[in-house]
């Protein structure tokens, strides 16, 4: 890293454009004090260098022109023999060591320092000047310092071999003492040499090369320090694993208990929901998956009292409508038994008319009696409307009367008793009155349901008024019969089907009655709603 920071700065001054110009003499006509603001540009840029690199002792650059320019502690100059050797590398830079006296204790010291040319930017083939940069040797003696052991020596050698620099600790090794080439820790770049000194001393020797200097930083450590070192760095392995262990588990349960007490809240409330309690809520805060779970549980709870409500609802109001049919039955064979007399007693008085309306009365009753459950057959319906049909036909007002039914619904069983009071209601309150009343049905399908359509010519209904007693019957019971149908349907198919009216812009209203209609019998229909 030190070697790499030198380098760069070198390179640095090799752009600089106030440098290039210092060094060429391209002074013009400036006068002296634009001449002094000049060299404080090519200063700062200098001290700049040097004081955000403790790396840099120093730097002097000297030009062809003669100029030179220099901050720090200079021990000599830039010498002929830096320019012989740069120029001979022709741009390359070099590092080199030269001894000198210190300056306060006056012992020999070794000034590490890198050379390098100056070429001009616009013209790479003209030299003009020559920069050096001396290396701390403080801030290199700290480094090894800082890094060796008691028994580790560090030494910086050239491709000769030779020692350039060395830090040698108290009972560290020589490199004098150990037989080792060159090519040998070259080879060795980056990993562990092991090495024999005087006295078949073993020793572990660990090079690496500095790149385009082309020397070897290595140090030499006897294995005793080595171990000692490893052991010290497995201790601080071992309290780093327990301290990041520790802290990971406490890590751990905090977000363990943050993450369970939402969940442990949520099985609470299930607890809560499984007693029957179901307007237990789950307290929501944020916008994370427990809290999505929570609206979750929330709806369901919501979902389930609703769904017992409407379930309660519904039993309450079969049990109503078991009441009111227990109320209205009458004992069929004595209902039969007096028609079939009065029928006989018509037909022995020579009244075939009355006959004929008893007939067809007995007939009507049988088919609303039969069977014991909900459902019969669309054939069933329209047989028990065509008797219905015949005997309002004797009365002062007849009307016209059309019935379409596709072929391929007869055997489709539905629930019975749907089509007859929707038409007597057509006629009492809707074509009663009129000369030419016009009753049509039609029966067809639309997917798996059947719908029944009744339209009748007359003045029409207040849509409001008719879906009110959808709900609730009015004074009187008025509007029992279509709420007791549309009540049935959807009792059984659920609240999708039901009876719609509507008034249609020729005149009159239409009534449609949607249920699902299923092949078979009346015994083979099952609904999971009921």
């Amino acid at each position: 890293m030190i070697f790499d920071d030198i380098d760069e700065a070198s390179l640095f001054i090799l752009v600089d454009p106030d440098i290039k110009k210092f060094l060429k003499g391209q002074t013009g006509s400036e006068n002296a004090y634009e001449s002094s603001i000049q060299m404080g540009k090519i200063y700062n840029s200098l001290n700049y260098l040097k004081n955000t690199n403790d790396s840099i002792q120093s730097i002097q650059i000297a030009g062809t022109n003669g100029q030179i320019l220099a901050n720090g502690y200079f021990p000599q100059n830039i010498t002929d023999k830096d320019w012989e050797k740069a120029r001979q590398l022709n741009g390359q830079s070099y590092w080199d060591v030269e001894e000198g006296e210190g300056i306060l204790d006056g012992t020999v010291e070794k000034r590490i320092y890198q050379c390098r040319l100056l070429r001009n930017p616009d013209n790479t083939q003209e030299t003009i000047g020559l920069v050096k940069v001396y290396l701390n040797a403080s801030a290199l003696k700290e480094l090894f310092l800082n890094s060796e052991m008691n028994a580790t020596s560090y030494f910086i050698l050239d491709e000769k071999e030779k020692i350039r620099y060395a830090s040698i600790s108290e009972d560290g090794p020589e490199l004098s003492e150990v037989p080792v080439s060159y090519e040998q820790l070259y080879r060795q770049n980056g990993g562990i040499l092991t090495v024999y000194g005087e006295n078949h001393t073993k020793l572990f020797a660990a090079p690496h090369y500095l790149g385009d200097s082309g020397w070897i930083v290595c140090s030499l450590s006897e294995p005793v320090a080595v171990k000692a070192q490893l052991w010290d760095s497995v201790s601080q392995l071992l309290i780093l694993a327990v301290f990041c262990f520790t802290f990971c588990f406490l890590m751990a349960r905090i977000i363990s208990r943050r993450m369970s007490r939402p969940l442990e809240n949520i099985a609470e409330h299930m607890k809560l929901l499984e007693d029957q309690q179901f307007s237990a809520r789950v307290r929501v805060d944020g916008n994370d998956e427990i809290s999505f779970l929570a609206r979750q549980f929330n709806a369901m709870a919501e979902k389930i009292q609703s769904l017992i409500e409407e379930v309660y609802l519904v039993n309450l109001r079969r049990k109503e409508l078991e009441l009111r049919s227990l109320h209205a039955q009458v004992n069929p064979h004595f209902l039969y038994n007096t028609l079939d007399m009065i029928y006989w007693t018509a037909k022995m008085e020579n009244a075939p008319e009355t006959s004929d309306m008893i007939s067809s009365l007995s007939c009507f009753f049988r088919q609303a009696l039969s069977g014991k459950d909900e459902f019969t057959s669309v054939e069933n319906e329209i047989e028990h409307l065509r008797y219905y049909i015949i005997l309002r036909r004797q009365s002062k007002r007849p009307f016209d009367f059309s019935l379409d039914a596709e072929e391929g619904l007869l055997s489709r069983t539905v629930v019975k008793l749907m089509l007859q009071p929707l038409v007597e209601n057509a006629i009492l309150h809707g074509i009663q009155d009129m000369e030419h009343g016009r009753i049509e049905v039609k029966i067809f399908a639309s997917g798996e349901d059947i719908v029944y359509t009744i339209t009748d010519n007359g003045r029409g209904v207040d849509i409001l008024d008719m879906n009110l007693l959808l709900k609730h019957t009015g004074k009187d019971n008025r509007g029992f019969g279509i709420k007791n149908i549309n009540d049935r349907i959807q009792l059984i198919y659920g609240k999708e089907y039901g009876i719609h009216f509507e008034n249609i812009s020729e005149g009159g209203t239409k009534v449609t009655v949607i249920q699902p209609g299923r092949e078979g019998g009346p015994h083979d229909q099952i609904d999971d709603r009921r």
